[in-house]
């Protein structure tokens, strides 16, 4: 749903604290807030310039690029058409170095995010504290689906990821503008600090899909079917192991979309999925 209800009045600086201690809001909260508003800009203006840090270090490692690519295209393109991928998908060189950056596993201790935050850590990869912090809570991002659940206009969105079922805000005030409830965001989301009410911010990073409300229903489908072939080695597997251990399927669900109408689509992704996986359809019901 829509949220339109006006947000509280803020108090004058004289006025009584909005907390009920009885003392004027200068002298109690305000400085409070202040500091966490510095914060918060201090907090969005180094993401800005740290992602392009980490996505360029992404571009050192070639080496690794052509199993990642085979991995997350699918076998839809070669490593040989890097420099023609945003020609072929949209804006598809960022999402693959996205993907690469935060899901792909460059070595035995995890993926690059990962390595980046040891090495800031250890003083390797030049890094300000605010720069650390960030890359600690990035170190678990993966690409996930998010189908959106609540819009604030002109301030932000509350999604719900379709693995987990848990609840982010993003505090996106263009993306409030053009999103509809229902529909469904795969994409990486990247946490930039905490409101004055301890709500985790996150913001939508590089590029995202963009999908119609009828395609969550066949998403969690199709998360289901890779649930059910994850659980035949590991019985214990929850959907969110499987975007944990697989997100590039994912995108494989996002480039399988038609580009034009196609009221077959979605059940013929399905199909092709279960069979691929050697799923009968008594299994994943």
């Amino acid at each position: 749903m829509v949220n339109t209800a006006p947000r509280p009045k803020k108090p004058g600086r004289n006025d009584p604290c909005w907390c009920g201690s009885g003392r004027k809001y200068k002298d109690c909260h305000l400085p409070i807030e202040e500091a966490q508003r510095t914060e918060q800009r201090e907090l969005r203006r180094t993401q800005e310039t740290l992602l392009p840090r980490v996505l360029e270090t992404a571009r050192e490692m070639p080496a690794l690029f052509p199993a990642a690519f085979e991995l997350f295209w699918n076998g839809r393109y070669t490593f040989d058409q890097m420099s023609d991928l945003d020609a072929l998908e949209e804006r598809g060189a960022e999402r693959f170095l996205t993907w690469f950056a935060f899901d792909y596993s460059v070595d035995e201790n995890g993926t690059l995010v990962e390595r980046l935050t040891r090495d800031a850590a250890a003083g390797t990869f030049a890094s300000t504290p605010y720069e650390q912090r960030l890359l600690q809570q990035w170190q678990a991002i993966r690409l996930r689906a998010y189908v959106i659940n609540t819009i604030r206009k002109g301030q932000g969105l509350w999604v719900v990821d379709i693995a987990s079922a848990e609840r982010f805000y993003i505090e996106d005030q263009a993306a409030s503008k053009r999103i509809k409830v229902g529909e469904v965001l795969v994409g990486h989301l990247l946490w930039i600090g905490t409101a004055a009410d301890d709500t985790a911010l996150y913001g939508i990073t590089g590029a995202v899909a963009h999908l119609t409300s009828d395609t969550a229903p066949k998403l969690r489908e199709f998360l289901a079917l890779h649930h059910a072939d994850l659980q035949r080695t590991t019985p214990a597997a929850t959907l969110t192991d499987v975007v944990q251990q697989r997100s590039h399927v994912l995108n494989h669900f996002v480039i399988a979309l038609p580009t034009s109408p196609d009221p077959g689509a979605l059940d013929a992704i399905i199909d092709h999925t279960r069979a691929s996986l050697h799923l009968d359809a008594a299994a994943d019901t």
